[in-house]
């Protein structure tokens, strides 16, 4: 699959991991900081598909791919067999498969992933939407991660995105789980298609 400057989706994973080596190397390398607990709200739904397309048959929205590297606090090592568990609203700020079993239909926006030996990790999903947190609040786009690997502790967290005009006054964003996203138009002039990179680091056992 290429976007519209022909990036492919190997080049776009290769260009992810050679960006996270550079800023380890830069750090020193010796830690990474555990990646900050967010709560996991009331949405969850466990057994999730293994999948990397979580947003198939048409599903509406701007088109979104999320890739980053599963790491552990010690030594910034990447983490192979790490399960990176995602769930998010809809682009109206509806969670799918909360009525009724989980079939086909239920698990739309919700999936899993396993690392290989480089820790990378990718889904293809939308821009989830933004839901009322009270009556004059919005809670801010978000995508819900639960990510664990052998030898480490598991780290329930949430992805924001940058430039969001939700995210002052949300008391659930930290700042270091905010994340810049990164524009290109899609194959035949269709719109457009984001990209944004989360690294999960996990604290060791």
């Amino acid at each position: 699959m290429t976007d519209g400057r022909g990036i492919t989706r190997r080049g776009f994973l290769a260009g992810l991991a050679g960006a996270i080596v550079t800023v380890a190397r830069g750090a020193g390398a010796a830690t990474c900081a555990p990646t900050e607990d967010n709560p996991q709200g009331p949405f969850y739904l466990a057994g999730a598909p293994f999948r990397a397309d979580i947003a198939p048959g048409g599903e509406p929205g701007e088109r979104l791919v999320v890739g980053g590297r599963i790491l552990s606090a010690a030594g910034c090592r990447p983490l192979a067999d790490a399960v990176v568990d995602v769930w998010q609203a809809n682009a109206a700020g509806t969670y799918y498969g909360l009525e009724g079993p989980a079939g086909d239909g239920g698990w739309q926006l919700r999936g899993r992933a396993l690392t290989g030996n480089d820790g990378a990790y990718h889904f293809e999903t939308i821009l989830p939407g933004r839901y009322p947190l009270s009556p004059r609040q919005l809670r801010p786009r978000h995508i819900h991660y639960l990510v664990a690997a052998p030898g480490h502790r598991p780290v329930v967290t949430q992805l924001y995105f940058a430039g969001d005009p939700s995210l002052a006054g949300d008391p659930l964003v930290r700042p270091r789980l905010v994340m810049p996203l990164s524009a290109s138009r899609t194959e035949g002039g269709g719109g457009t298609r984001w990209s944004v990179v989360f690294d999960v680091t996990l604290p060791h056992l």
